[in-house]
């Protein structure tokens, strides 16, 4: 079917990564010939669920670091790719990542016991109307529940959190079949609100459909596992939360572990497409700015940092496309922003811009200058004027891709409200126009 949409349109060719869950039947309807990197994947549908259709997207940016790297050709590395030909279809990092989120809540003491005095009282706020005044005349309300979406039992117990304990006993005692919520329930909930808080961040803003989202993905994991071996130390009962967290994120994206740890990717890992880390790089707002979170040994961070450049090298001397490029003489801006001197996600310190104005063509040299270049702007405004001509060809290939499927998806949900019951005779033309419209309205 897939086969047959694309030579329909005839995009067959033009097609550089399909973004998709990881249901089954997903995986099964990309196997059409082009080469796949899920055929020996585990997928569990009991934990398939239905990613978010209406979120809040804040747009960021962040000042970094630039690092002076010299460049170097490398015969081999760990990041040396297979002689087969990279996957079309990649897995869905939003879905991927609340995978992770399910294993690491599964069978933890503390927490399926608080969860289910949350959930009772959060059904019965909203049915007592008595629970509903007492919320209205303290400015609080308690979020509802909804089993295919994590995200909601994180804005559930975020929510009876907020509310306070003294609040809290009033209100259940409104309740007609009341629970107690005790002080090590406050304590296990300030821990899984305190240890999930990253993970919410990251699968919003890894959903926006306004700005580049794929160079998200690497530092997005990094920030994760820094994260769950900070926060560790400071738990006292859900110190299994973080461990299952931190199994599930090696194995669902043991691609990206691997090649972290300068380790072999095999061609079936999942998050195995060099992508990523490509992606990361020729993001004005990433760079290596992220690998400082690592804290790895002087010679493991350089070597890695080589292993990620040689791809971009190899990328573009393999496609004569992007490797026959030649300089123009734009004139590309420059702009200023003050540091920020609280760390938040994805932020790092910046060093004086000054401005690289040197003219290149050649790709290493265009990495080199490029990464040395401080300017600091949008994704956008950036590539829009640069003069990196090799560069600017892989970026619009690269960031064609997003991270995750749900953008997508909403378009999906809007078709499914549109072609109602009481509208099953419209149009083909109609019905196309209607979903285009409802997608675009914000640009009408």
């Amino acid at each position: 079917m897939t086969d047959e949409v694309l030579e329909r349109f005839n995009i067959k060719k033009k097609v550089f990564r399909i973004v998709t869950d990881n249901a089954s039947s997903m995986i099964k309807a990309y196997k059409f010939g082009l080469s796949s990197d899920i055929e020996n994947m585990e997928v569990d549908e009991r934990n398939q669920f239905i990613i978010e259709n209406d979120l809040m997207i804040e747009n960021f940016e962040e000042n970094f670091e630039s690092d002076n790297l010299q460049m170097v050709n490398m015969s081999s590395s760990a990041f040396d790719e297979n002689e087969d030909s990279p996957s079309v279809r990649l897995s869905c990092f939003a879905h991927t990542l609340q995978l992770c989120i399910r294993d690491g809540l599964k069978n933890v003491p503390y927490i399926s016991k608080v969860l289910e005095k949350c959930q009772i009282l959060g059904k019965c706020s909203n049915q007592s109307s008595k629970i509903a005044d007492v919320l209205e005349e303290i400015n609080k309300h308690i979020s509802k529940m909804n089993i295919t979406r994590w995200n909601s039992e994180y804005m559930l117990m975020k929510s009876i959190l907020s509310i306070g304990k003294s609040d809290l006993d009033s209100i259940v005692k409104l309740m007609d079949n009341s629970v107690t919520f005790l002080n090590n329930d406050f304590t296990v909930l300030e821990e899984v609100v305190d240890t999930l808080e990253p993970f919410y961040d990251i699968s919003i803003k890894c959903q926006s459909d306004t700005i580049v989202t794929v160079s998200i993905v690497v530092p997005a994991i990094v920030h994760c596992i820094t994260h769950l071996l900070e926060i560790r130390k400071r738990l006292t009962f859900c110190t299994k939360l973080v461990e299952q967290l931190h199994i599930s994120i090696d194995k669902r994206f043991s691609g990206i572990i691997h090649r972290l740890n300068l380790i072999s990717v095999e061609r079936n890992e999942p998050f195995n497409d060099p992508l990523y880390f490509m992606a990361t790089i020729l993001d004005p707002s990433f760079k290596f700015y992220w690998l400082r979170d690592l804290n790895l040994p002087i010679n493991n961070e350089n070597r890695l940092k080589q292993n990620i450049i040689q791809l971009i090298v190899d990328e573009i001397s393999q496609d004569p496309f992007l490797a026959s490029s030649k300089a123009t003489p734009e004139a590309a801006s420059t702009s200023s922003t003050t540091s920020k001197l609280k760390k938040k996600l994805f932020v790092y310190n910046a060093f004086d811009e000054k401005f690289n104005d040197t003219m290149v063509s050649d790709p290493v040299t265009e990495i080199d200058s490029y990464l040395n270049d401080p300017i600091r702007t949008r994704f956008s405004d950036y590539w829009s004027t640069s003069r990196l001509t090799s560069l600017k060809k892989l970026v619009k290939r690269i960031f064609s891709v997003q991270a995750s499927s749900a953008p997508v998806e909403r378009v999906f949900s809007h078709a499914g409200l549109i072609l109602s019951s009481r509208r099953t005779n419209m149009s083909e033309q109609l019905f196309k126009d209607l979903v285009f419209l409802k997608v675009n309205q914000s640009l009408l």
